[in-house]
């Protein structure tokens, strides 16, 4: 009886060690044109009023991402910025405030949308716009967003 288990437990070693894991033939991958222009230079500048325009914001309740339209009007390309959002309940009170550093790739005077994680972990806010949930349990809040920064391409 011990040599058919010891029998057996040897097969399925053998069985379970012919697995391959690794895969042959992977290549690394050209850079692609974002990639490429990460290593552009930059220069980090404190936006003047019309520089960066911020509009469109939206946070759903019960979403764990918060979004906003970002518009360039510049001549170069943006690469980043930071917002400051102060957030406000309907009664005008401060809830929280927070500098957000958002990767974005925004051609010269084009508009694109950018989308970064929440400042509501328990996901029981929503932004008053956003529209009313089918539930009443949320809370609404007001935001005031403006750009601190924001770092553009150097032609």
């Amino acid at each position: 009886m011990k040599t058919i288990l010891v029998l057996i437990l040897s097969l399925c070693f053998l069985w379970a060690s012919a697995d391959k894991t690794t895969r042959r033939g992977l290549r690394v991958a050209a850079p692609t044109k974002t990639e490429a222009r990460s290593n552009t230079a930059a220069d980090t500048v404190a936006p003047s009023p019309g520089m960066v325009e911020l509009s469109g914001y939206d946070k759903p309740l019960r979403s764990n991402k918060e979004s906003i339209y970002i518009t360039n009007a510049t001549r170069r390309i943006l690469l980043e910025t930071v917002v400051e959002i102060s957030y406000f309940d309907n009664s005008g009170r401060l809830l929280h405030k927070r500098d957000v550093r958002i990767k974005t790739n925004v051609p010269a005077g084009e508009t694109r949308q950018a989308t970064f994680s929440s400042w509501d972990k328990q996901r029981t806010m929503f932004y008053h716009r956003s529209g009313k949930p089918r539930t009443a349990d949320g809370t609404p809040y007001r935001i005031k967003a403006v750009a601190k920064s924001a770092v553009y391409a150097v032609k």
